[in-house]
């Protein structure tokens, strides 16, 4: 981590008064006569800002990974509200690692590794403190490097931890956690970048419900290969939709709330450990008090500014018109200069889609 010093301003948020205070400045409206009525314009103006900048599709600090499960005999695969698109996706399998299961709780903790989804180690206390445990002791040291586990009851989880011990025994260490709401028959999959070899492995649940865990899948050797994407008439012409066995194409249906993928063939008893592996496009998040900080980097504040500012002295009667152009100028030279910098510094790969169709 960086010594702090004079750059430490960088890291300090952005708020939406502050922004609108410089876009309204420039559309010749001083900060003394903002209004509250001028201010709710300028959130609804910003929020429509936000959705430019999403269709111009540049915003890289909104990609994301995620890890989709498969389930059993599930034809679609709904993502969270957040993500506008999938960009790329591919399909991991693991081999599994098993050693002497353990349960700190109560409980069978054989159930949570027998490949059997309809038993589950539920244990019979908790702890919302300390957190419970499932986990396996290894004959020799085993590196995990993705772990999932098959809730057998829904529960809000306080922390989920995933954690190793090098002798199995003392000094658990936390790889990776998690918390929210589970439902009954939700895989959660979590990545434990960094992990080393080691005896023990196990997962910690800190929670007001009993952890009950219809599997817990301790992987490594992944295998991730790539798999195209459908368009609605490949989907559409599939004669079979519900064929069985493991993904191997995908459709994308961008609805109103969110984004549902469309998995051919359809998941079944070989493909229950895969993960879909995925890089999505998350929306901006919505600005809703002036105080609220901006979910842009600080490369976009000018870029920002300059859009808000033509967009105002265009909807508020109190803004000078006679800016406009010059607005209007300012705005496409820094977002220009944004977009230029938007960049990854990988090498570019052009794929021309030369693929056999019929017309």
């Amino acid at each position: 981590m960086p010594l702090s010093g004079s750059n430490t301003g960088a890291l300090r948020p952005y708020t939406a008064l502050q922004l609108i205070e410089g876009a309204t400045s420039r559309a010749g409206i001083p900060p003394t006569k903002l209004t509250t009525e001028i201010v709710e314009k300028s959130l609804d103006e910003l929020n429509l800002v936000f959705t430019q900048l999403l269709n111009r599709g540049v915003q890289l600090w909104k990609r994301q990974k995620m890890i989709l499960p498969c389930y059993l005999n599930q034809q679609q695969v709904a993502l969270p509200a957040g993500v506008n698109r999938v960009a790329t996706l591919t399909r991991r399998s693991m081999q599994r690692q098993t050693g002497t299961p353990f349960t700190t709780a109560g409980g069978t903790a054989a159930l949570a590794f027998d490949d059997d989804l309809d038993t589950a180690c539920t244990q019979t206390s908790v702890d919302p403190t300390n957190g419970t445990s499932i986990g396996c002791i290894f004959d020799q040291a085993t590196q995990i490097v993705t772990a999932g586990v098959l809730f057998n009851v829904a529960a809000v989880i306080d922390n989920l931890s995933f954690e190793y011990s090098i002798d199995g025994v003392t000094d658990w260490t936390s790889l990776g956690s998690v918390q929210g709401t589970v439902a009954r028959g939700q895989w959660v999959w979590v990545d434990l970048d960094g992990a080393p070899s080691a005896l023990g492995w196990r997962v910690r649940c800190q929670s007001a419900t009993q952890f009950s865990a219809t599997e817990i899948y301790f992987g490594n050797q992944p295998q991730e290969i790539p798999l195209d994407p459908w368009n609605l008439d490949e989907y559409t012409s599939m004669p079979n939709k519900t064929t069985p066995g493991r993904v191997i194409n995908w459709y994308q249906q961008r609805s109103l709330d969110n984004v549902v993928l469309y998995v051919w063939p359809v998941p079944n008893s070989q493909a229950i450990y895969d993960q879909l592996v995925t890089w999505v496009l998350e929306y901006l998040d919505e600005v809703s008090s002036p105080t609220q900080a901006l979910d842009v980097p600080r490369r976009w504040y000018d870029a920002i500014t300059a859009q808000l500012a033509r967009r105002l002295c265009r909807v508020l009667p109190e803004a000078d018109m006679s800016r406009y152009q010059m607005l209007k100028g300012e705005e496409m030279e820094a977002t220009e200069l944004a977009e230029g910098e938007e960049r990854d510094p990988s090498r570019v790969n052009f794929d021309f889609g030369l693929d056999a169709y019929t017309a």
